[in-house]
């Protein structure tokens, strides 16, 4: 996002002046709707989601057999689903 953008949009805001976002968008040559977004205070999408794995649960079994000599990670995935979690490829909130 424009640097320039975001300045004017926050000195109208502390202005109370209501912005033009047809007119800022042709000028910065962008969708109106988006330069509105922005002065609503849109930041921008996160960079990084902290969502935990399925397999957190597992991390010290993972970590023991993957020390065993050839073994893979999908051989490790597949042993967990049929042998301790056979929910773990199940997809609940679907």
């Amino acid at each position: 996002m424009n640097e320039a953008l975001k300045t004017q949009l926050k000195i109208l805001k502390l202005s109370d002046i209501k912005p033009n976002f047809s007119e800022l968008a042709r000028f910065y040559d962008l969708d109106r709707r988006t330069v509105k977004k922005y002065y609503d205070g849109y930041e921008g999408k996160a960079a990084h989601r902290d969502k935990p794995s399925k397999l957190d649960k597992h991390y010290d079994l993972i970590k023991q057999k993957l020390s065993i000599r050839g073994a893979n990670v999908c051989a490790v995935y597949e042993f967990i689903l049929s042998e301790r979690d056979p929910n773990i490829g199940i997809f609940a909130d679907r």
